[in-house]
């Protein structure tokens, strides 16, 4: 099949009306099925299984297959623990799972742009079955979502690991190298689903948005994409090779690997289950984690450096980011923040800023200390380093600053136990109007459908030859004109200053804060 031709259509009797349609591409035949508009390709293998020798391993790219492949079926989610923001899903023990999704317009088309969504979850949880992103794909793109290894056997280092490296010196990244190598089967196979490789733009949220960042700092990328979004990314924070085999060596101390003398053949010895629990039990940093030819230098020195993969990008956070972390760390599994707890988080987290802090959520304080906690969280730890990383990037390539401040966002499902305070427009808000409104249990209301198509029309665009284009002017960020736009309900937006925004946000305060 030609780069570029439409899918091939077979027609076979399937569930409620399907029709089979198989996809020849490079790497081989690949048999999905209509469903409803779209054309759906589910659990196709991008890389080989990482078992065996292949645990704590760079992945290797996935073999060409001798027989139609059927991609009727989402595949295993990696290797996590059940967690209470994903109702529904059950822990997993398979590794075997480093597949993607293709969603692609049944309407057919060729050299349409494409779009790889990274989802979140901390590192630690999620899958690309976590979006549905129809809506994306309806608009006439290609989507793509990916899983890639997530906890510890996403992020180990150790020194043995660093040895096996291709370059002698990097461990404790194979979750984001695993990112780079579904960019690999994007670029090579995507044409085979209408989608054009020369067009693709990355997407991550959360984590898979420090996967962005990871992908847009790495020399081993280029080409790979023409543009980025960074939703909920903050500064793109990492830790060195050095840090990480800290880390690594509490887990092989809880796991129980210290005393041999092959310590890597006894980590892979254990289970999934056992690595699981030694996880755990290690308090693990889980972190992108920079050293070697994929990644030399952290993410923000690499983009103060201009020394990056220079691509139009989307930047930016919801209003309120961690409000919702002090609930589901207070509220939600014990009690409410009460005075105390505010008083010292206050203290041992500014040191001698702490009384400026202490007026500042003054009047939050009043109406509930984990207002106050949860307002500082959310401009400390995400607003404010996003801001800089935005500053930052636009000086060397263009760039697109956000909030997403729409206050009748659909609330997490899982929200069950009251909370004490607001919870705002918390982290992930926004997930349901760019990745798709199943993602939320009763869609998105006719007023918030607008935001959605409005939001979805930038992103989709960003990679266009014309460029960034919408229902509305979002002009770029620049030092002159440190320009942010802030999607409101009802599809209302304005553009503001990030100067005074910053200023709102208290930026100053964290500047120095603990020193």
């Amino acid at each position: 099949m030609l780069a570029g031709a439409l899918p091939l259509a077979v027609t076979l009797g399937l569930a409620n009306g399907a029709v089979a349609q198989t996809a020849t591409a490079p790497v081989g035949q690949i048999v999905g099925a209509t469903d409803g508009d779209l054309l759906l390709y589910q659990g196709i293998p991008y890389a080989e299984p990482p078992i065996g020798k292949l645990r704590w391993a760079a992945p290797e790219p996935a073999g060409a297959f001798q027989q139609p492949f059927q991609a009727n079926s989402a595949g295993n989610e990696c290797v996590q623990k059940a967690i209470f923001w994903r109702p529904g899903k059950t822990a997993s023990w398979t590794e075997d799972c480093l597949t993607l999704n293709v969603y692609a317009p049944a309407s057919g088309g060729s050299n349409l742009p494409v779009f790889v969504g990274f989802h979140g979850g901390g590192s630690v949880n999620g899958a690309k079955t976590d979006w549905d992103p129809r809506e994306l794909a309806a608009a006439g793109s290609v989507v793509v979502t990916i899983n890639y290894r997530l906890g510890a056997l996403g992020f180990l280092a150790l020194p043995e690991l660093n040895e096996e490296s291709k370059d002698g010196q990097s461990s404790g990244n194979y979750g984001d190298l695993d990112k780079l190598e579904a960019l690999r089967w994007v670029k090579k196979n995507i044409s085979a689903f209408g989608g054009n490789p020369d067009r693709v733009t990355i997407a991550g949220q959360s984590a898979g948005a420090r996967g962005v960042c990871y992908a847009v700092a790495s020399p081993e990328a280029k080409g790979l994409f023409q543009a980025a979004v960074i939703e909920s990314g903050r500064d793109c924070p990492s830790v060195s090779n050095a840090e990480a085999i800290k880390s690594g060596e509490k887990f092989v101390e809880a796991i129980g690997c210290t005393d041999d003398a092959d310590r890597l053949a006894c980590l892979r010895s254990k289970t999934p289950a056992e690595i699981l629990d030694a996880q755990t039990k290690s308090k693990m940093t889980l972190a992108t984690v920079y050293g070697g030819a994929a990644q030399p230098k952290p993410a923000m020195e690499a983009f103060r450096s201009g020394d990056f993969n220079r691509v139009p990008l989307i930047v930016g956070n919801t209003r309120d980011e961690t409000r919702v972390f002090i609930y589901e760390a207070n509220d939600l599994v014990d009690q409410p923040v009460d005075q105390a707890q505010w008083e010292n988080e206050v203290k041992t987290r500014m040191g001698v800023k702490a009384e400026e802090a202490f007026v500042i959520y003054g009047e939050d304080a009043k109406k509930a200390p984990g207002l106050a906690l949860g307002n500082l969280d959310a401009e400390q730890k995400y607003i404010c380093p996003t801001s800089l990383a935005i500053e930052v990037l636009s000086k060397w390539t263009q760039v697109h600053a956000y909030e997403f401040a729409d206050v009748t966002a659909p609330v997490r499902s899982y929200a069950s136990v009251p909370s004490s305070f607001d919870l705002g427009v918390p982290h992930s808000a926004e997930l349901p109007y760019i990745w798709g409104e199943d993602t939320v249990p009763d869609g998105l209301t006719p007023d918030q459908q607008k935001l959605a198509q409005t939001m979805r029309a930038f992103w989709l665009s960003l990679a266009s030859p014309e460029g960034l284009k919408g229902p509305v002017e979002w002009p770029p960020y620049s030092g002159d004109a440190p320009n942010r736009i802030v999607f409101h309900e009802g599809g209302k937006t304005d553009i503001i200053s990030d100067l005074d925004y910053r200023k709102n946000r208290h930026c100053e305060l964290f500047s120095t804060a603990g020193k």
